[in-house]
């Protein structure tokens, strides 16, 4: 039955109850002449009275459930048209969400900033840490120690020594990963020697730019991985350990000079649950076995100058083209066995208290044969020497869960007939080199750190390193025969936030004198007679 509208309604009954009131004198006046009634009696007229009202109840009551049942309609539609609304709404977002999904990304937090893929095949984790330190160094200075061009007793003062900046991830699925690493950093270049000319005065350049990492790695399967470009060459934990994960304010001079440094070449992985080995063809090792490149010494007159002598000829491949490589051949190679533990612990030198116990040893080898001048070597009938390396190296830390211990031990031995400290584009000539013969250099360190709260830790830590069978008369009378490296540090870190925020304080001693080829100026360690002291402390946060 169709509803009728309200207005209807009611006239239809008000017209209704007219008639009906009217009936009876209609009747009458139509009955005149025809039938002679009686006029009705004001009972009968009563009676119909009520009936009439009666009817007009039941006739209200039926236009009340009209008019409800007409509102409960409309009251239905709007409902129906709002939820229709929200319907369009959800389904809009759901085709905005899946778009989303095809074409969009997921970014947050965890452990570092990333951006990904929702179906993970795609990740950037962004990251970087900045290091800002308080340095003082105090050497002892002497005239009987000409090489100690530096005679300023005390230098002190506040610097930056690294900010890295790093992005790695993977690409397509997990088995393409990357990673791109770079640092600004402090640096005091040195004007080096051409052959045998004065030593040009050095001028002070005290901000650099970096490429430390740029390297892509696939994953074969479960266990090997290749990765080819610019890395940590696998040889020694004193480097594979980073910058931000080190004990003490500064890596070990020890781990300066013999760690070998970043290299360019390919590098072939096999890793399980206790093994890693790591093999690599490339372009040579960073060249720090015999003095500083970071430093400028000065002057000419003692010993030739040769107060930075690359032995292997060569200034290291990181960052080189390839028509600045020295090396005819170069391998390295590193083997790790993790008895007991996980491999996360071992990121670092540090066990946290209730850490479980780990045990890692590692043994790392390399072999290097350079030509000071193979980029020149076209010039036909020069002399151009080779030189040949051979390095190796083994490793050991403990985590004891609140206590730890590390020790390694570096064998290097040197032909090198043809050391020089060239600059690319000077000629070879019997006058440009330096036959340092055959010779060895023997270096060792160990450190011990314990945590006495939870988030303090202290440390010591003591460096040895030995030159051995040098040629004398090629370096003179100054340089020759140099004392051992004697180092000895101790300090603390408090881990306000772990590895994120952290505190270093340390102070070395020098209990013999730091040789030229010892020195580690960016770490504080200038040459010097006995007794050299550096205090550094250090505020860390990594992001």
């Amino acid at each position: 039955m169709q509803s009728l509208p309200c207005s209807s309604a009611t006239a239809w009954v008000a017209a209704a109850t007219v008639a009906a009131l009217a009936a009876p004198a209609a009747m009458g006046q139509a009955a005149d002449g025809v039938l002679d009634k009686p006029e009705p009696s004001v009972s009968d007229l009563l009676k119909r009275l009520d009936v009439l009202e009666e009817r007009n109840k039941e006739l209200e009551g039926k236009v009340t459930d009209l008019t409800r049942q007409q509102g409960e309609e409309w009251l239905g539609e709007q409902r129906a048209a709002q939820i229709r609304e929200v319907v369009r709404d959800v389904l809009a977002d759901s085709e905005q969400r899946a778009s989303l999904r095809d074409g969009g990304m997921t970014a947050g937090w965890n452990d570092g900033f990333f951006l990904a893929s929702p179906d993970g095949r795609f990740r950037m984790n962004l990251g970087g840490f900045v290091q800002t330190r308080f340095i003082w160094s105090a050497i002892q200075t002497s005239p009987s120690v000409p090489y100690t061009f530096d005679q300023q007793q005390d230098r002190y003062g506040f610097d930056v020594p690294q900010v890295q900046l790093w992005a790695d991830g993977h690409i397509f699925s997990r088995d393409f990963q990357y990673m791109v690493k770079a640092r600004f950093y402090e640096q005091f270049l040195t004007e080096l020697n051409k052959g045998t000319t004065a030593p040009v005065p050095g001028a002070a350049d005290y901000s650099g730019f970096e490429l430390m990492d740029a390297w892509a790695r696939i994953n074969l399967d479960d266990n090997w991985s290749v990765r080819a470009g610019q890395f940590r060459s696998p040889y020694s934990r004193g480097f594979l350990v980073l910058e931000q994960y080190q004990m003490s304010a500064s890596r070990s001079v020890v781990d300066y000079h013999y760690a070998l440094g970043y290299t360019q070449g390919l590098e072939l992985e096999y890793a399980s649950d206790e093994a890693r080995m790591r093999m690599s063809l490339n372009n040579g090792a960073e060249d720090n076995l015999l003095g500083d490149p970071a430093a400028n010494y000065g002057a000419a007159g003692v010993g030739l100058g040769q107060f930075k002598i690359f032995p292997t000829g060569s200034y290291g491949s990181q960052n080189a083209p390839f028509w600045a490589q020295t090396a005819a051949i170069s391998a390295t190679g590193r083997f790790d066995w993790k008895m007991a533990g996980t491999w996360d612990q071992f990121r670092s030198y540090t066990s946290p208290a209730m850490e479980e116990f780990g045990l890692l040893m590692g043994l790392g080898v390399h072999y290097q044969n350079s030509y000071a001048y193979q980029p020149n070597n076209s010039a036909g009938g020069l002399p151009d020497p080779s030189n040949t390396w051979f390095a190796t190296t083994f490793d050991a830390q403990l985590n004891f869960g609140g206590a730890s211990f590390y020790g390694a031990f570096f064998y290097n031995y040197l032909d090198a007939p043809g050391a020089t400290n060239p600059q690319f584009g000077s000629l070879p000539s019997s006058g440009n080199f330096i036959d340092l013969g055959g010779f060895s250099i023997y270096a060792f360190q160990t450190m011990a750190s314990a945590y006495i709260a939870p988030k303090m830790e202290l440390f010591g830590r003591y460096e040895f390193a030995m030159i051995d069978g040098i040629n004398s008369a090629a370096v003179g009378p100054v340089l020759a025969d140099p004392d051992p490296l004697n180092l000895l540090t101790v300090g603390f870190n408090w881990y306000l936030d772990g590895q994120d925020l952290k505190w270093t304080t340390d102070l070395g001693w020098a209990i013999t004198e730091v040789h030229p080829w010892f020195a580690d100026i960016e770490a504080g360690w200038r040459p010097s007679a006995s007794d050299e002291v550096v205090f550094r402390t250090q505020l860390q946060l990594m992001f």
